[in-house]
C-alpha cells in the first residue's frame, strides 16, 4: 500500500534546516514544498532548489493550505510563536531542540495543541 507523501513546510532556511535537509530529501515519505524566510534571498534560493512556494512570514506558511507539517527551524526564542502559528493555521508541527527557552513558552505550546488538536 502506498499513499502520497506528507507535504512539508520549513520556517527558516538557516543553518537547522540545512543540516536535516539531507534526510527530507532522502525520504520518499515526505514532499518538500514551501517555506517561511525573511529575506528574500533565502526565499529565491529555496523556489529554485525545490520548486516550492515561498512566504515572508511563518502566519502566511501556516496558511498555505497545501500543507500537512511544519517543521520549525527558526531561532530558538521564535519557537513558540512559530509553533503556535503552525498550530493555529491546522498544521501539525516538529519543531527542532530546544522545545522552548522558558517553560512559559512550552506550556503556551502544549496548551494551543490541546486546543487545535494538533500535534
Amino acid at each position: 500500500m502506498t499513499s502520497d507523501p506528507v507535504r512539508l513546510g520549513i520556517a527558516g532556511l538557516g543553518r537547522a534546516f540545512m543540516l536535516t535537509v539531507p534526510a527530507f530529501q532522502a525520504d520518499s515519505r515526505i514532499r518538500i514544498v514551501a517555506a517561511a524566510a525573511p529575506r528574500a534571498d533565502s526565499r529565491a534560493a529555496f523556489e529554485a532548489q525545490f520548486g516550492g512556494r515561498s512566504y515572508a512570514s511563518v502566519d502566511e506558511l501556516a496558511a498555505d493550505v497545501n500543507l500537512d507539517v511544519i517543521y520549525v527551524a527558526t531561532p530558538h526564542q521564535m519557537h513558540a510563536d512559530h509553533v503556535i502559528a503552525g498550530l493555529r493555521g491546522g498544521k501539525h508541527v516538529i519543531v527542532d531542540k530546544p522545545l522552548s527557552v522558558s517553560m512559559e513558552d512550552a506550556d503556551r505550546m502544549v496548551a494551543a495543541a490541546a486546543e487545535t488538536g494538533c500535534h
